[in-house]
């Protein structure tokens, strides 16, 4: 998964061009931890989509921590991802990009040890788009 801030890219169709990296973030998550929802919701005003990706990022250290906080200044992204197909997902637009959240957790046990539940969330006109590899 990949956030990027909606300054460092531009969008063509189904053509995403990286502008500068300097503020892209590469999200390492726990294998199997990342899920994805888009859930379409009517109002009285027209349809928008719901979206929310969620990932659990292992290591509540320093390293980590100073990741977090720099994207917690940032807030607002675009988030590139691969569905479970292979194929790339744009997530979020430039005029509505997506909030991140994330939340520091610990428990007992193999399965809880310290990590941060990441969220990046927000409202879409139309559903998350199918790109072309943008890293070529």
């Amino acid at each position: 998964m990949w956030a990027i801030p909606k300054t460092d890219l531009t969008i063509s169709g189904n053509v995403v061009t990286i502008l500068s990296d300097a503020n892209m973030v590469d999200i390492y998550m726990k294998e199997d931890s990342a899920s994805f929802s888009e859930d379409l919701s009517k109002s009285f005003a027209g349809s928008i989509y719901k979206v929310e990706l969620s990932a659990v990022v292992p290591c509540d250290n320093a390293d980590t921590l100073k990741l977090i906080a720099q994207m917690e200044r940032i807030c607002k992204y675009l988030v590139i991802y691969m569905d479970g197909n292979g194929a790339y997902k744009l997530a979020g637009t430039t005029s509505v990009p997506l909030r991140f959240s994330a939340k520091a957790t610990t428990s007992t046990g193999a399965a809880g040890l310290n990590h941060y539940a990441i969220t990046f969330a927000g409202q879409q006109l139309k559903r998350a788009i199918f790109i072309e590899n943008p890293f070529t």
